[in-house]
């Protein structure tokens, strides 16, 4: 993400003080750039689902016994791969993104410069309506990012644990732990329908 804020450093200091005045202020954004949100929504929408699907794995993990152990694991196993390899997606869609904000600004800010006082300021302006929609957008993004990594590192290590005891007594070992990383699930989901939510609201308003 800290390619966005880098990309911002093309803007004067007087636009850096309208960041924070029109932050709550719609922007609208040019299509060149909001194009490739599309995938970034889209993967965060598979994201909740395969979220779901692990959650439900695991709870059905929690509630098993004798026979259903080794079955009721590999589910939870399984959905963890998807989910992983889902988040290399998204990933590589941000950092696509990524590259296109920082392009867009450059260009928008070295087009602008040889323009008159009153078109830079008025751009100047627009930068920082833009600047703040992807800000927001990317702290949203950092906090699905931090509940995830912290949601798929517990969860495999439980799986890793329980593949050396698939037992009662090994379940019943690491259930305060499982439950508790179970329990995350719903503020990750708050975060990935904020990410949703923003990235509407850019393409909502594009020109």
């Amino acid at each position: 993400m800290n390619q966005w804020r880098a990309s911002f450093r093309c803007l004067t200091l007087g636009t850096a003080v309208l960041l924070a005045a029109c932050a709550s202020q719609k922007a609208q954004i040019s299509p060149e750039v909001t194009s490739g949100l599309t995938q970034v929504r889209a993967q965060a929408v598979q994201i909740k689902q395969q979220l779901t699907r692990t959650n439900e794995s695991g709870r059905t993990l929690s509630k098993s016994s004798g026979s259903e152990l080794p079955s009721s694991l590999d589910a939870v196993s399984a959905n963890l791969d998807s989910l992983d390899s889902t988040l290399g997606v998204t990933r590589q869609a941000v950092r696509s993104v990524q590259d296109q904000v920082a392009a867009y600004f450059f260009n928008w800010d070295k087009q602008t410069r040889a323009m008159s006082d009153e078109m830079q300021k008025a751009s100047q302006k627009r930068q920082a309506e833009a600047a703040a929609s992807f800000e927001s957008l990317r702290a949203s993004i950092g906090d699905v990012r931090s509940g995830l990594s912290q949601y798929m590192s517990e969860m495999s290590e439980i799986v890793a644990y329980l593949r050396t005891d698939l037992t009662p007594a090994g379940l019943h070992a690491v259930s305060s732990r499982l439950s508790d990383t179970m329990a995350g699930e719903p503020a990750i989901q708050r975060n990935l329908d904020a990410v949703i939510s923003k990235i509407d609201a850019i393409q909502n308003t594009k020109n």
